[in-house]
């Protein structure tokens, strides 16, 4: 089922609209994404999760103007996607992408550098973004001196350093551990609800997609479609607590029974 069209008085922020993806190989066309009609409102959390191989990351390159497409259309506040990564627009990556010889400073300001804006008038911000993330006194430590989770937020405060209106995750917190990742989620929605950013967040993890969404996409595989569209009515903020509510677990009941009808799960005997 494909996500709900925005109605005509709220206009979408992102709007996408039968968006094709397809390789090619050596043994012919490979399709990677096929028909996604999508809207993303302003100061929306989106989550999108599927399984590996289903296209999440390469929607996520599309709409970022990092992968061609095939047919479709990708528009950004009214603007159609072309070659090139839009304005306004931020994004992480599931490894952080750190430079081990610069400093913490130093590569949270490299956005401003492939600008060719001054540093200088940046570095304020830099500092601010790392208070805000809980890492200040940061600044001249280098990355080979963090843990993983210290370097994912100095990935995020990266991304955010231009204020961009649409931030792109993808999988940001997949290689951590289990406490650090639940710890992450709950600071990216405090961070989330203060600056209202749009968010397109993609997760290989159905508990992850619902404590942080507005809505979860539900994607399916070879290739990938959006099966389900499922709004999340839990107020926020969102304590970690939540996920052992009956509510919580009637959304992810639902995520798993869609995958048990794809045959992306087994089904629980």
């Amino acid at each position: 089922m494909q996500d709900p069209i925005t109605p005509a008085h709220e206009p979408p922020y992102v709007r996408i609209r039968n968006l094709d993806k397809v390789y090619q190989s050596r043994r012919g066309p490979v399709p990677a994404l096929a028909g996604i009609s999508l809207d993303i409102r302003d100061h929306e959390f989106l989550s999108i999760v599927g399984p590996s191989g289903c296209g999440k990351s390469t929607l996520l390159k599309c709409v970022a103007g990092l992968a061609d497409i095939s047919a479709g259309t990708i528009e950004i506040d009214g603007r159609n996607v072309v070659a090139g990564t839009p304005e306004n627009l931020g994004m992480v990556f599931q490894r952080d992408v750190l430079l081990d010889w610069r400093t913490v400073i130093d590569n949270i300001l490299l956005p401003v550098e492939f600008r060719r804006q001054r540093k200088s008038e940046w570095t304020d911000r830099g500092s601010k973004l790392l208070e805000l993330f809980g890492l200040r006194g940061y600044e001249r430590r280098f990355p080979w001196e963090l843990s993983g989770g210290q370097r994912q937020r100095v990935a995020i405060c990266r991304a955010l350093l231009t204020d961009p209106r649409l931030l792109l995750m993808d999988e940001p917190f997949g290689a951590l551990d289990a406490l650090t990742r639940d710890e992450l989620n709950f600071e990216l929605q405090r961070i989330w609800l203060e600056t209202r950013k749009t968010i397109l967040f993609i997760t290989h993890s159905i508990t992850e997609a619902v404590f942080l969404g507005d809505r979860v996409i539900v994607m399916s595989h070879h290739p990938g479609r959006i099966e389900e569209t499922i709004t999340v009515d839990i107020p926020r903020p969102r304590r970690l607590s939540v996920r052992e509510t009956p509510a919580f677990g009637a959304y992810t009941a639902e995520i798993r029974t869609t995958f048990e009808r794809l045959g992306i799960m087994k089904k629980e005997n």
